[in-house]
């Protein structure tokens, strides 16, 4: 990923905080030297003081998932929030419009689990539990055994070993502090909840 200097995340903390945070993520393999990507929920864990895992499934219907056998490495694009800037929220001229992001590169090695292996129930669980636990009263994966059966066998999950992190959070850095004030200033009266998120990151740097 291209990154300028003063763009790059390198703290793990925030990383790791970003992946979890913005885990419905992009997986992205090749085959047949063509590109192929899936939008698919995640679980990030530490495991040990050095090492990363990732695990999520996608239908077995799906093609991309047996492309992983003949890759070294996928690629899984965490993406944060975005907002489009406006050169008029600045002091200074000339200036050009430009965009706000943050976003998480990880670059993984895949193992397949195979059919009937319980990491595949426990994938499931904790992706559901990851989601619900923001409601009052969650929902649990509390169904039939038979049930359950039957969607684990149109399911595929696969364990991601990340290999390398790649962070990178532009938030005005490039810019003189009364324009990086100016910019908060026009994100925050904004609806849109990434021009939000992106005021509260600029102000806590």
């Amino acid at each position: 990923m291209y990154t300028p200097p003063e763009f790059a995340e390198t703290d793990e903390v925030v990383l790791y905080a970003a992946m979890q945070r913005y885990s419905f993520a992009t997986i992205v393999s090749a085959a047949g030297g063509l590109p192929l990507a899936t939008l698919a929920p995640v679980v990030v864990r530490r495991v040990g003081t050095d090492r990363w895992t990732v695990w999520s499934h996608m239908a077995r219907a799906n093609p991309q998932w047996r492309s992983f056998a003949d890759v070294d490495e996928v690629l899984v694009i965490f993406r944060g929030p975005d907002a489009y800037i406006s050169p008029a929220w600045y002091t200074d001229s000339p200036n050009v419009p430009t965009w706000n992001y943050v976003v998480v590169h990880a670059y993984c090695r895949v193992r397949l689990l195979v059919a009937g292996d319980p990491q595949i129930h426990w994938i499931l669980e904790q992706t559901v539990s990851q989601y619900e636990a923001r409601f009052e009263r969650p929902w649990r994966l509390d169904v039939p055994d038979e049930y359950f059966d039957r969607l684990v066998q149109g399911v595929q999950g696969f364990e991601l070993e990340v290999r390398r992190l790649e962070g990178k959070s532009k938030l005005s850095q490039n810019q003189a502090p009364e324009n990086r004030l100016g910019v908060i200033a026009g994100l925050e009266p904004q609806s849109d909840t990434g021009a939000q998120e992106i005021a509260r990151l600029m102000r806590e740097r």
